[in-house]
């Protein structure tokens, strides 16, 4: 009957070939031609998209160019205001972005570069370049070198509501035309970007001189395509015939819409449809040899089955054999010697990370046993390669074999030599790891049936790690090493070990919300430890009932901390309310601070922004309990005193990590300094910040990175990196060599309209 049921089982199979390969065939014919037709649609989609990339970029530099002309024009303004020159303006400047250097138009139209002046009466108009304001201007020629053409930004230099001078920020037409010419030729595409009131092209890819955008009118169009609707629409797509070698060009074309300028890109046909046709000849080639694979693998089936249930007969009996472990110690030697015996290997081992271990060796093989030092070298090297590959595979099982080849040589010569003096041509092994991070291998060494010998011991490596288990922990109780013994939440150690979790899968909607108790010592000195414990207990109960699936961590003694994801912040804020409302019942009361990403890039990052609005409620509470005064320190440092213990160590804590910290308004300027030095030489009756700040990038900041640092006087710059990032964040030197962060976070949690900020000065 057996013998029967194989029979027609083999014949099945030949039927499920043939059908197989008659299926191939109707679906790559169905697949060239849905090919052919999306080819197109695709050429076009692709264009949209370089299309996009090009304007995106090119808007991009324009803006961020335009945006430091300004800041230079209102730094040149205050040099205006106190009677001194222009120098430091260009002594500031460098050739970054699109311009390659600057120029100060005067009132009598004389007109400042860099140890140059120039008369440009009768070629600028100070009077009409001042009613103008700020622009971007097309095409035009250079004034200062002839034969240049340039595109010329300007930015007016205002003092008391008054024009005094304006600067040029100016733009080579040849660096442009290289810079992207670069970026067209890496898209393997023709890029053009013309003026639309006059056609002038201000890039073109394709020649080295700059002409018009009339000189595509003679063209044929294809598909009902015009030159009209080219010129005139703002987007969309074209097609027409290239009269250099006849081929079709399609083309999409879009407008920069800083400057109004319309630009285009194109492809040869022979670029569009260049990886269709391979793909049509991989197909092809793919289509014949999968008919022939089938056919082999049919016969490598029938094989792989007989050889996988010889195995599974074998594993049968290395598990029962296991099951006799706690009575008989013998038993892991006998189940290591049935896995010799069958894959015909040299020796077999188990080995785990708390030391347990077991092998089995063939007697003419005794002499080459690994012993002391030498084994533990091998057991080392082995459980190395098992700890990396379980953090790629992120598996509590996996399987490698380790042979002395090329690869192993050039990557560990070490272990290679190891190997090769002590004939050992290949290490099969098993890895396996249970709930608490415990890891154990399994593995043989010189398998005559390597294929035999990995199917085997993925096979029987979990049963091998469970008896094990069992034989060390019988009748012992499981120390959940990761809990907190008081309140069941997670503790440091889990922390530690998630947050490299986190900041390696970067999950999205990420949030952490950092958790103070107010007056714990209070309540343990009135009423004892034991009420002090029931607070806890209740505290982190109530967390873990309005975040359940979350992470949830006691940091400290007060300290609690959540990990969220996937939940937005509106809900993160109600269940917080909740929270509260809860603790409130039972007159608890907590310092909270929240930290948000649309995408987690550094635990580290939020952890420190959520700590940093924890102290500043935590001293808020504290503040509104008692007066606050303030003292003079012998640094002359002033900070303010609560009069309360804990609040008053945290700040001396503080005050060795931190250089500052300012609450900032970005929409009146006004500061307030927030329980720590005055970083700044702040005025409490200071109402302009940003004053401030330039002062002090003036007088402390290393010459260095004085410009990065002028761009923080712009808010609206800050207001788009927040919205963007979250927080924005720059590292800069001192004068004085010393190193800063400054991290600035918003205080509100619209994104959109972003008023109120904390800026950090941390030392690095």
């Amino acid at each position: 009957m057996a013998i029967k049921y194989e029979k027609k089982q083999k014949q099945n199979n030949v039927l499920h070939t043939i059908i197989t390969s008659v299926l191939i065939c109707a679906v790559f014919l169905s697949m060239v031609t849905f090919l052919y037709n999306q080819a197109e649609d695709e050429a076009y989609e692709m264009l949209h998209i370089q299309t996009k990339t090009i304007k995106d970029d090119l808007s991009l530099q324009l803006r961020s160019d335009c945006e430091n002309l300004s800041t230079m024009a209102n730094f040149a303004a205050r040099l205006y205001a106190h009677g001194e020159s222009y120098d430091r303006v260009f002594e500031s400047f460098k050739p970054i972005g699109l311009f390659a250097r600057i120029g100060v138009l005067k009132q009598d139209n004389t007109f400042i570069m860099q140890n140059e002046v120039l008369d440009f009466d009768g070629k600028l108009s100070f009077a009409e370049e001042m009613k103008r304001g700020t622009y971007v201007s097309g095409r035009v020629p250079s004034f200062v070198y002839e034969g240049r053409e340039i595109i010329r930004c300007a930015a007016p230099i205002v003092v008391d509501g008054r024009t005094v001078g304006i600067l040029y920020g100016v733009i080579d037409l040849a660096d442009l035309n290289m810079r992207y010419s670069q970026m067209a030729k890496e898209l393997s595409a023709q890029l053009f970007v013309y003026e639309p009131g006059n056609g002038n092209f201000i890039i073109d890819t394709f020649s080295d001189v700059l002409g018009n955008v009339s000189s595509l009118k003679t063209r044929d169009y294809n598909d009902d395509y015009t030159y009209e609707e080219l010129v005139t629409a703002e987007k969309g797509y074209s097609s027409f015939k290239s009269i250099y070698n006849g081929q079709n060009l399609y083309v999409h074309y879009s407008t920069v819409d800083e400057v109004g300028w319309r630009i285009m890109l194109a492809r040869y046909e022979d670029q569009v449809f260049a990886n269709l046709r391979t793909t049509i000849a991989v197909l092809t080639v793919a289509f014949m040899l999968i008919s022939l694979i089938i056919l082999i693998y049919t016969f490598f089936l029938m094989r792989a089955e007989k050889q996988r249930s010889l195995a599974v007969h074998c594993t049968s009996n290395i598990r029962r054999i296991l099951l006799e472990l706690n009575q008989d110690h013998e038993s892991c030697s006998i189940a290591l010697k049935n896995i010799v015996d069958f894959v015909g290997a040299r020796s077999a081992f188990i080995d785990d990370a708390e030391g347990e271990e077991h092998f089995y060796i063939r007697p003419r093989y005794a002499p080459e046993l690994l012993r002391d030092e030498t084994r533990q070298k091998f057991v080392s090297e082995i459980f190395r390669y098992a700890t990396e590959l379980q953090k790629v595979n992120r598996s509590p099982f996996g399987m490698l074999s380790i042979r002395p080849n090329a690869h192993l040589k050039k990557t560990n010569y070490p272990f290679y030599t190891f190997l090769e003096e002590r004939q050992i041509w290949e290490v099969a092994f098993a890895y396996v790891t249970d709930r608490n991070n415990h890891l154990s291998v399994l593995g043989c060494i010189n398998p005559k049936k390597s294929r035999v010998a990995r199917i085997l011991l993925e096979d029987v490596a979990v049963c091998f790690s469970i008896a094990l288990f069992n034989k060390k922990y019988l009748n012992k109780t499981e120390v959940a090493a990761t809990t907190d013994s008081l309140t069941g939440a997670l503790n440091r150690v889990s922390y530690n070990n998630d947050i490299l979790v986190y900041d390696e899968e970067k999950p999205e909607d990420f949030a952490c919300i950092f958790v103070d108790v107010n007056e714990l010592n209070m309540r343990n000195n009135k009423y004892g430890h034991a009420a002090g414990d029931e607070m806890l207990i209740y505290i982190a109960n109530t967390l873990k009932d309005v975040f359940f699936g979350h992470k949830i961590y006691r940091m400290g003694g007060d300290e609690f901390l959540v990990f969220t994801s996937g939940i937005s912040q509106e809900q993160i804020k109600k269940s917080l309310e909740t929270f509260v409302m809860l603790l409130s019942v039972m007159d608890y009361h907590v310092a909270i601070g929240t930290s948000y990403r649309k995408q987690n890039l550094s635990c580290e990052e939020l952890v420190r922004e959520a700590e940093i609005r924890m102290y500043e409620a935590k001293s808020q509470y504290y503040q509104n309990k008692e007066t606050a005064s303030l003292a003079v320190d012998a640094n002359e440092y002033v900070q303010i005193k609560t009069g309360i213990r804990e609040i008053d160590t945290m700040l001396s804590i503080m005050k060795e990590h931190y250089n500052g910290i300012y609450r900032v308004s970005l929409e009146n300027d006004h500061a307030r300094r927030i329980l720590m030095p005055e970083y700044l030489g702040y005025n409490e009756d200071e109402n302009n910040f940003s004053n401030l700040l330039f002062q002090y990038i003036d007088e402390y900041v290393h010459p260095d990175f004085r410009r990065a640092m002028m761009s923080y006087i712009q808010y609206d710059a800050i207001k788009r990196q927040i919205s963007e990032m979250g927080y924005s964040k720059i590292t800069y030197k001192k004068a004085s060599g010393e190193s800063v962060v400054l991290s600035i976070y918003p205080l509100g949690e619209n994104m959109e309209n972003i008023n109120d900020t904390l800026w950090v000065f941390a030392k690095s």
